[in-house]
């Protein structure tokens, strides 16, 4: 998805200002990550790319589309082809791991007989095959964590929103998830991810045939690229 915004203004209920007349321009398919040092401020970014905080003014559109101007029906519509990793949605406490990974492919419309197939393929490649019948709480914040990566991913959206996704995470845990993103982006699926994780920069240098990351900066309202990042 192309990912456009124009004078864009954010300001939050308490008066912060996220964003101040500023503009972006995230390419078709991109691999975008965010670097920020104020994590709400980033948190707030990457939820008006989802829809949910309008902005204060400017107009911000996706496939050249005011996604604030969509009806009820369409917003529906598009948010099918959305995937989000946000610390507030927070996995179904009375479901197991692979029901609530399960649960997406259903609300999104993409359940058939061969989706459980994908989903134990999923948990195997994320080495959490044994954790499958446990619920939440059962679960390390890590394996959580992870699990609210899978949830966005297993539909393959076209439009991936990652808030801060490598928090808690590391080892083995970490460098899978990095893997995953960089396979989710190859088919086609642009993402748009912040992270405050040092250990992602580090990652990000070492990875072979890493994706054209696009490296940006949000500060004191501005959006700005740092395209020597990991160089």
């Amino acid at each position: 998805m192309l990912i456009q915004g124009f004078h864009l203004t954010q300001t939050d209920p308490s008066g912060f200002s996220v964003l101040q007349d500023a503009y972006l321009s995230f390419p078709q398919g991109s691999y975008t990550v965010l670097l920020s040092e104020n994590v709400m401020a980033a948190s707030a970014f990457l939820k008006m790319l989802a829809g949910e905080n309008r902005p204060s003014a400017g107009t911000l559109r996706i496939d050249h589309q005011d996604i604030y101007a969509f009806s009820s029906t369409q917003k529906r519509r598009w948010l099918l082809e959305v995937g989000v990793i946000f610390s507030d949605f927070k996995l179904l406490s009375d479901r197991t791991l692979e029901e609530n990974i399960s649960f997406t492919l259903r609300t999104k419309g993409f359940w058939d007989e061969s989706s459980l197939g994908a989903v134990g393929q999923l948990l195997a490649k994320a080495g959490l095959s044994d954790k499958a019948k446990l619920r939440p709480e059962q679960l390390t914040d890590g394996e959580k964590q992870m699990a609210m990566a899978l949830r966005a991913m297993i539909f393959r959206p076209r439009l991936l929103l990652a808030d801060d996704p490598f928090h808690g995470l590391e080892g083995e845990m970490f460098q899978t998830l990095f893997r995953f993103f960089r396979e989710l982006h190859k088919t086609g699926t642009a993402l748009v991810l912040s992270t405050s994780q040092p250990s992602f920069l580090e990652e990000a240098k070492k990875a072979e045939n890493d994706p054209a990351i696009r490296w940006v900066q949000l500060e004191n309202g501005v959006i700005y690229p740092l395209e020597e990042k990991v160089s």
